[in-house]
């Protein structure tokens, strides 16, 4: 998932008027923690047990979920305060901003990792037409968290999964399925995991990387996911391509991605197809071709990790810039940006209730966090204590 860094420090961030009042009406005056922790970084294949979850309850359901028993933890007195801070209608304090002055990295140049065999921009077929964006969006809807390691993710165990995931009231879970080095990988995990999601009414989102070496070849293990068919005939309940940049090795063009993203459409059986994209920052705004994927796509899911930036101006400006070309749900930081030589430790509980809260306010369909093995006890409980409300809806 990830220039993360380069997402966030790469331009600034234009000041944007939003109403505060009326966003942070939203926010919790209380939550809930439960712990959580483990590393973060460039994403693997699924590993891991799969778990004990069996029996299905039958094909993808984009229903609303079971917010479930909510947590009996109490906030500290820390926490409350942060919770305060949220509340509150200036700026949220933000540890380790700004960032402290470093000396310019001077190691040999590290190139990141690709595919072989890049196949030129002459010998792609015609990208096909756009289709009518006409899906429903309610699998996007309300919370969500972010899985790339799931066997970091509750020991890779899907009934851990999902049961945390009904105790913080979350809608949709986002599981990393795929890459242009593995293809689909994720069947076995994803024969226990769906399953016992829908049995209470969470969706579950197919993410992958594809690096657009070759777009076609992408485009088949990305409609092998939405071809999953587990037990009982359970689905995916949609698909986002994590689209980067040279970065992270991608080879990005609008008419490579508009190619891989016209082949894959057709299989999406009605189930909404995400493209999760960079933050329009001024850099990005300018350089990352939104307005080519947007025909192609039922909805954007920027990557809006705000590092040393207000996350409230942050969400209102991604959805000020992206929401006239498609729908979005929001991604938010849930990890530590120390190595990346970004901020160091995670956002606090304040700052997460920000993001939700302007989200929500501003329009998004949802929102989410990445990423679940590294979130922190605070960014739980603000993740959890959240109420974004009824859930659907159709663009």
């Amino acid at each position: 998932m990830l220039a993360l860094a380069l997402v966030i420090m790469v331009a600034g961030l234009a000041a944007l008027p939003i109403d505060l009042g009326a966003a942070l009406s939203a926010a919790p005056g209380s939550s809930h923690s439960a712990p959580a922790a483990g590393p973060s970084g460039v994403a693997p294949p699924l590993a891991g047990p799969a778990g004990s979850g069996s029996a299905s309850s039958g094909p993808a359901s984009s229903g609303p979920a079971s917010s479930g028993p909510p947590s009996s933890d109490s906030p500290t007195a820390s926490h409350a305060g942060e919770l305060a801070q949220a509340n509150s209608a200036g700026p949220v304090p933000l540890a380790g901003c700004p960032l402290p002055s470093r000396p310019p990295f001077t190691g040999p140049p590290i190139a990141p990792p690709h595919p072989p065999g890049l196949v030129p921009e002459a010998s792609l077929p015609s990208p096909p037409p756009p289709a009518p964006r006409t899906h429903q969006l309610s699998a996007l809807s309300g919370k969500g968290l972010w899985i790339w390691q799931l066997g970091s993710t509750e020991g890779g165990d899907p009934d851990r999964i999902v049961a945390r995931a009904r105790a913080a009231g979350l809608h949709q879970l986002w599981v990393r399925v795929g890459d242009s080095f593995d293809g689909f990988y994720a069947g076995p995990q994803l024969d226990s995991l769906v399953p016992a999601a829908h049995r209470v009414g969470i969706a579950v989102i197919g993410w992958g990387f594809p690096y657009l070496y070759n777009p076609v070849s992408d485009a088949g293990w990305s409609r092998a996911a939405l071809d999953w068919r587990g037990p009982g005939g359970s689905a995916l309940d949609g698909f986002s391509p994590d689209i980067e940049t040279a970065s992270e090795g991608v080879v990005l063009s609008p008419r490579r991605v508009v190619t891989y993203l016209g082949l894959v459409r057709p299989a999406d059986g009605g189930r909404p197809l995400v493209a999760t994209v960079f933050p329009p920052n001024d850099h990005f705004f300018a350089t990352y071709p939104y307005a080519a994927m947007s025909p192609y796509v039922d909805a954007f899911a920027p990557m809006v990790y705000w590092g040393c930036q207000q996350p409230g101006d942050y969400a209102a400006l991604t959805l000020q810039r992206l929401s006239p070309m498609a729908p979005v749900h929001l991604v938010g930081q849930g990890y530590d940006m120390a190595d990346e030589r970004g901020r160091q430790g995670s956002p606090s509980a304040a700052e997460v209730l920000r993001f939700l809260a302007v989200a929500k306010a501003g329009g998004a369909v949802g929102a989410s966090l990445y990423v679940w093995q590294s979130l922190s006890d605070p960014e739980w409980s603000a993740l959890s204590g959240f109420a974004w409300g009824a859930t659907g809806g159709r663009r």
